[in-house]
């Protein structure tokens, strides 16, 4: 369990941020995009409309506003260092 570890969890977590506000149409033209933790690697978009990956992860559902950012949930976790 990672809920534990910190240290362990932070840079997962980091990997499934990016620095920018996005809504579907912009992540879709994105194409590849640098999360929080640069180091590890891109995320790859692929798709658009109701049929997007990133990282071969689906986006369930997305445009979701919040005060600071907008939300996709994807159905699975990435992993960093694998583009996956």
């Amino acid at each position: 369990e990672l809920a534990g570890k910190p240290a362990e969890l932070a840079p997962i977590l980091q990997y499934h941020v990016v620095g920018k506000r996005y809504d579907a149409k912009g992540l879709a033209s994105a194409g590849t995009l640098e999360s929080l933790n640069t180091a590890g690697g891109p995320l790859k978009i692929e798709g658009s409309g109701d049929s997007m990956t990133v990282n071969g992860a689906k986006i369930l559902c997305g445009n979701i506003p919040t005060k600071n950012a907008t939300v996709f949930v994807i159905d699975k976790v990435l992993t960093p260092g694998t583009n996956k």
